[in-house]
């Protein structure tokens, strides 16, 4: 059975909130982030609030800084982590120490 509580539009949410949110979430103010990747305070301001949009680059330090996959930030976007903690889903290779050798 549908009710009005199903009705709705759900709002859009944009680069420019993902940002801010990816921010907050990393419990830093603006002036922080900032400081972290090299831009000045105006600059976060401006991405946040949707008067310019950052770079490619600024989009990767954004997203190294707050701790979220940059595909998230550019697109909302991005694959859940495995259960098991690993992200790579055990793609990882064995390391190796200097006397041993890969085994085929």
């Amino acid at each position: 059975m549908t009710t009005v509580y199903d009705q709705g539009r759900v709002p859009e949410i944009l680069p420019k909130h993902r940002l801010r949110i990816a921010r907050d979430n990393a419990g830093l103010e603006q002036n922080e982030l900032a400081d972290i990747i090299g831009i000045s305070r105006q600059s976060v301001s401006n991405a946040e609030s949707g008067k310019s949009t950052p770079r490619k680059v600024v989009f990767n330090a954004w997203a190294l800084a707050t701790g979220v996959p940059v595909q998230w930030l550019l697109t909302g976007e991005a694959e859940s982590p495995r259960p098991d903690g690993d992200p790579n889903g055990g793609s990882q290779l064995p390391r190796l120490d200097s006397n041993q050798q890969p085994s085929d």
